[in-house]
């Protein structure tokens, strides 16, 4: 079976004379799929390698680096990219306040929530870990090539929309 993937799109005036649609088969959607959760475990290889030496738990990580790739998250949207329940995400940041690594502000908006921040102690157990990620990652798009570099960011932002 072929998915048309670009059915959204306008025709170009010029569509008569050429078909710039893109269908892709099951293989070659399979193949992507299995792509990206390699590149994931990849990622979560280099993190689980810099993790071993901060003695933090995976899920820890997890948080800092959420919070650290968006400060300002609030508690409920750390519940949810992190899709666990209301008391374990609870425990989490409780854990990560006693070892000084969050800091929690006060919403602008509604101050009732929450607003996550990195401490100057959680920064500096994140960085390690961002710089290696930002390695991995450096070295993938380098091999890419700057045209595919761009595409791919696209295909990635499309997926979490």
């Amino acid at each position: 079976m072929a998915y048309e993937v670009n059915r959204s799109r306008q025709p170009s005036p010029d569509s008569a004379v050429s078909d710039t649609r893109l269908y892709l088969r099951d293989e070659e959607l399979d193949r992507g799929v299995g792509l990206i959760l390699a590149g994931e475990r990849r990622l979560a290889d280099v993190c689980e390698t810099v993790r071993k030496d901060t003695g933090l738990s995976r899920s820890e990580l997890q948080a800092l680096l959420a919070i650290h790739y968006q400060p300002g998250l609030t508690v409920s949207d750390l519940r949810a990219r992190l899709a666990t329940t209301v008391p374990t995400c609870a425990r989490l940041l409780a854990a990560l306040d006693a070892r000084g690594l969050v800091d929690r502000e006060v919403g602008g908006e509604d101050r009732r929530q929450r607003q996550l921040r990195l401490s100057a102690e959680g920064l500096a157990l994140c960085d390690p870990v961002a710089a290696a990620l930002r390695k991995a990652l450096s070295l993938a798009y380098r091999d890419a090539g700057p045209e595919r570099v761009v595409g791919a960011r696209a295909l990635l932002e499309a997926l979490i929309r």
